[in-house]
């Protein structure tokens, strides 16, 4: 061992290492740094994992901070995040969450939340049967979706999918194509076949609460003015130590403490929290034990390589149906492959667009114009089947005094799933962040973990 951390502890203090700088990680370093001290660990070059803003010029010249990964979230639903947010006087502005679909086989165009505008951007989809009644079948699956959750789940429950919930409720592949699919494989970044394995009980309490499963009753979401870095950027100038560009390959409990291995430098720590996907804590436990494998090792995640640019031809053509999320179909009868969607980031950051220089992302497209692409990245999100639904069901026992696990898998894989696991894991290592009363939120979310 080269290095300990106990060599300049302060009494009563104890070190604890947090491994990863993603939304779990830095919300368990902001609550434990109160009464420890902490060294945040990160692989990559930069703190935020999700979090991830690009500066830019706009048509006025100034420069902001434009959103790629994380980028909306509101205060009903998100009640970790906006008090953490709040401690940090972050301040946050109203989005516009719309969402279209582009289906290239049929030219059928449309979008949500735009009221009769956006359900009949062309007018031509008056005259569509299968389209209009697939708007009855969406206010039908909406009602059969609130009545399976009204349904007390019980032992014998059969845990269907989603995939096997519209068959029984002969939803035709029309609806499943140009709606269903395209709303769960947008949210969770995965392919449309994957869409429809995942439990559909669980996916009902996600769409329900956010208010996803009526007409109206949606929360008002919000972004980050000036971009989510603010809120990385004031963590991680708060923290005692903070090691980017350093892959951590080690986390091994002792008799004093536990190791944590980076760089071919060992160091003790008193704790630590490992904020990183389940395959790659898998990886720094070098020995897991069974039911550390049995639980992290049925947890998947999906790659998704996204473009960063300024390529409009991604977009429906229909002005009326342009919104904030923007999913294509290539075809009416074959599913991609992946989630093709493009976010329309000038809309959803309210950024001055009036120069024709519109800030997108696409996750998935192949299409676009190369020379208007200003970045390419990398995001991976968790996958949910009932497989791996089971193993989030056992999170809970791997955590203990000295190593707590942390991570949007613990949820539904969003930015407060994020922080919520955050906050468990800071709190089962001796930090306190007590609230006035949990947010039904974190009720929701105690289920599946």
């Amino acid at each position: 061992m080269t290095g300990s951390a106990h060599d300049t502890q302060i009494p009563g203090r104890r070190r604890i290492a947090v491994v990863g700088s993603g939304v779990a990680g830095l919300t368990a370093a902001w609550i434990l740094k109160r009464d420890h001290s902490v060294t945040l660990y990160e692989s990559d070059n930069r703190a935020g994992g999700h979090a991830h803003t690009h500066p830019m010029e706009l048509a006025d010249g100034s420069i902001t901070g434009v959103d790629t990964g994380f980028i909306v979230h509101n205060d009903r639903t998100y009640p970790t995040l906006t008090r953490l947010f709040e401690e940090l006087g972050v301040q946050t502005q109203e989005s516009d969450m719309t969402m279209s679909v582009r289906c290239d086989g049929c030219g059928l165009e449309y979008a949500g939340a735009k009221g009769g505008q956006g359900v009949f951007a062309q007018p031509r989809s008056f005259t569509r049967g299968r389209y209009l009644r697939m708007l009855v079948e969406i206010l039908r699956f909406q009602a059969s979706a609130r009545a399976l959750l009204r349904e007390t789940e019980t032992a014998d429950d059969d845990g269907a999918t989603l995939g096997e919930f519209l068959s029984r409720g002969k939803f035709s592949d029309y609806f499943t194509a140009h709606f269903m699919t395209p709303v769960v494989s947008a949210v969770w970044s995965c392919d449309p076949r994957t869409a429809l394995q995942y439990p559909a009980r669980y996916l009902f309490t996600f769409l329900d609460h956010h208010g996803m499963l009526t007409i109206r009753n949606s929360p008002q979401w919000r972004t980050v003015t000036g971009g989510s870095g603010e809120y990385v950027r004031k963590i991680t100038d708060s923290l005692d130590e903070v090691l980017l560009g350093t892959p951590v390959t080690g986390v091994r409990k002792v008799a004093d403490g536990v190791v944590v291995t980076a760089d071919g430098e060992s160091r003790l720590f008193d704790g630590a929290v490992i904020a990183a996907h389940p395959e790659q804590a898998l990886a720094m436990l070098g020995e897991p034990t069974p039911l550390e494998e049995a639980v992290l090792g049925f947890l998947p995640y999906s790659r998704n390589h996204a473009l960063f640019h300024t390529d409009e031809s991604v977009l429906p053509r229909s002005e009326n149906a342009r919104s904030s999320w923007n999913y294509r179909l290539p075809s009416c009868h074959t599913p991609p492959d992946r989630v093709l969607v493009t976010y329309d980031l000038s809309r959803l950051q309210r950024l001055d667009a009036s120069a024709g220089r519109r800030f997108l992302v696409s996750l998935g497209e192949d299409r676009i114009d190369q020379s208007k692409v200003i970045e390419t990245m990398t995001y991976d999100h968790p996958q949910y089947t009932p497989t791996s639904f089971a193993a989030q069901g056992r999170l809970a026992e791997l955590s203990d005094d000295l190593v707590a696990f942390a991570g949007a898998y613990h949820g539904w894989g969003f930015h407060e799933d994020g922080a919520l696991s955050g906050r468990r894991a800071a709190e089962r290592l001796g930090g306190s962040w007590l609230l006035d009363a949990d947010a039904d939120y974190g009720d929701l979310v105690d289920s599946p973990v």
